[in-house]
């Protein structure tokens, strides 16, 4: 007997399995065809048909290195991009000066109340002007009015163990407004570029840091705002240099009106404050009676281009006017954004903290309450950490003996700075007499100025031309084969397999029918999905055709058979 081994029947593979192995044929005969068509250097080559498995693996090596090489020097240039590096340079060296407005210039007296009018505000401000008590009241509060400026509080020190309570209905900034001196009083023989004019027509009062002041060119005020919409050339400008060539001024002191209670050691004088236009305050000079005093002014423009906007205010340390939702802006109610204005709304924000009210003379309208006569003695208590600021960061190289206030202000990126020389000569008694005044020019030391840019060292424009050098360099490649690529990943790949998934869904919907239909042999390497199913419709066409006639062969061959037969019985 001899025994005879049968191998068992191979298993047809799981239905997951087929279904895994028709996925990976569909996408290697779709990336074939992307491989056929596509600009990328080393992509046809490694997707071609007839290439063997050790070109391939050659290829693949080639395209992954170069890839990996081009990721690489693209996190370089990204950390470049991030890195925000900036770069000053000159813009011009002949820009005319009259193509900047002139500046604020703010004359501020040292003494800042005319003490003649004492009498007529007590009349108007006191409701019971007969009681001595009151009386003597009144006057010390007014008197501690008279210099007065932000960190310097001191003078309410006099207050201590008083009853300002008595006159807290009182609003001490409209006496102080009252007595303050007017513009007939401090200023006279203004002259602009060689013309005379009346001093009140081209100076008005305005609040600063120093409290009332009489200003001019300025837009702070309602006078100036309403200047500007009558005359179209305000503020003004000029376009020469030198003594005598914009603004001469005399400031009259008149010191026998003085407050009769200030320092015997006090500098008489005036505070001068030059700034541009919309800036509240900034750092005066001071400038001593009886002096024939030069103001020589530098201007300087320094701006960031509108590339540098990309970046964050604390990486290139400017704000830019309107950048309204930087976390770093920071400016008065109203007014654009200025480090002058910036630093202004911190030190009224320290005053409220400390105080919980405002001085209504040292700063613009607000939300904020104003100081009453009980709340300025607080001012005075906290008066040294008014007067002193530092810097964010400054602590790690800066020795601090007095706690101060800390203000975080970046400059405004387009920023135009005057810088100031003042130049004072004393006069010869027998010159003013027994009056005391100031003889101010103010001008431009030169007929130009210098102009600096900033702007990024390595923008984004820069940053795409890298990008498009790198993948011409490693990966042979433009936007175009970018475009390509996206658009068989995001158009034909989805479009094949929702053609498959609808074809699957056809047939599982006729089997359920009770419809049996042989299986189709899809052409994968057709272009589109509605050609693979008019090849396979030809295709069933082409069977059905070839069944007909060999059936109809088969016919004509028994037809004639018999025929043949039935002739051969007849001949015999």
């Amino acid at each position: 007997m001899t025994l005879v081994y049968f191998p068992p029947p191979r298993q047809p593979p799981s239905r997951p399995s087929r279904l895994a192995q028709q996925l990976g044929q569909s996408a290697w005969q779709l990336a074939q065809r992307f491989g056929k068509r596509t600009t990328i250097h080393g992509l046809d080559r490694l997707l071609s048909a007839r290439a063997s498995r050790w070109e391939r693996f050659v290829w693949l090596c080639t395209f992954v290195t170069a890839f990996l090489g081009a990721v690489y020097v693209c996190l370089i240039l990204s950390a470049r991009y991030n890195a925000a590096h900036f770069q000053t340079v000159v813009d011009s060296t002949r820009y005319p000066v009259y193509r900047i407005p002139f500046p604020v210039v703010t004359i501020c007296n040292r003494n800042r109340l005319n003490w003649e009018r004492l009498a007529q505000a007590r009349s108007r401000f006191l409701a019971n002007g007969s009681d001595s008590e009151q009386l003597a009241l009144f006057e010390r509060i007014v008197g501690s009015f008279d210099d007065v400026h932000f960190g310097h509080f001191q003078s309410f020190e006099q207050l201590r163990n008083q009853p300002t309570e008595l006159l807290s209905y009182i609003n001490f900034s409209q006496v102080v407004d009252f007595m303050t001196w007017r513009c007939d009083e401090l200023l006279a023989d203004c002259l602009w570029r060689h013309y005379a004019y009346d001093c009140c027509e081209i100076f008005s009062k305005r609040r600063s840091l120093n409290g009332l002041c009489w200003a001019f060119n300025s837009l702070e005020t309602d006078e100036g705002r309403r200047k500007q919409l009558l005359d179209p050339m305000w503020p003004w400008r000029t376009g020469s240099a030198g003594p005598m060539s914009a603004l001469s001024v005399r400031v009259l002191l008149q010191a026998s009106k003085h407050w009769p209670g200030h320092r015997k050691d006090a500098l008489e004088g005036i505070d001068v404050m030059v700034t541009e236009p919309f800036v509240w305050h900034n750092n005066p000079f001071f400038v001593p009676a009886n002096t024939e005093t030069t103001l020589e002014i530098e201007p300087i423009i320094y701006f960031y281009d509108n590339d540098t906007r990309g970046v964050r205010s604390d990486q290139r340390q400017c704000v830019f006017d309107d950048e309204h939702t930087s976390k770093d802006f920071k400016s008065l109610q109203g007014y654009v954004y200025m480090i002058e204005n910036c630093m202004s709304e911190c030190q009224q924000e320290y005053l409220v903290r400390y105080c919980n009210c405002t001085m209504e003379l040292l700063f613009p309208p607000g939300q904020y309450r104003s100081c009453r006569a009980q709340d300025l003695l607080c001012l005075a208590e906290h008066n040294d950490l008014l007067l002193y600021s530092h810097q964010p960061g400054e602590k790690d190289f800066v020795r601090n003996q007095f706690e101060g206030m800390s203000c975080r202000c970046f400059r405004n990126c387009y920023s135009l700075n005057y810088i100031s020389d003042v130049r004072p000569a004393f006069l010869p008694p027998e010159t003013h007499a027994n009056s005391s005044y100031i003889d101010l020019d103010v001008h431009y030391r030169f007929e130009t100025i210098m102009v600096y840019r900033t702007s990024l060292v390595f923008g984004w424009v820069d940053l795409m031309v890298s990008f498009g050098g790198i993948a011409g360099l490693f990966l042979g490649c433009s936007l175009i084969s970018g475009m390509e690529l996206a658009y068989f990943l995001c158009i034909e790949v989805p479009a094949f397999g929702f053609d498959g998934l609808r074809r699957r869904w056809r047939a599982r919907r006729q089997m359920d029918m009770g419809i049996s239909l042989p299986t189709p042999t899809m052409n994968l390497q057709q272009n589109t999905p509605s050609q693979l199913m008019e090849n396979y419709i030809l295709k069933l066409r082409a069977e059905k055709t070839q069944q007909q006639e060999f059936k109809q062969k088969g016919n004509f061959q028994n037809w004639q058979r018999s025929t043949f037969a039935q002739k051969h019985i007849i001949s015999k």
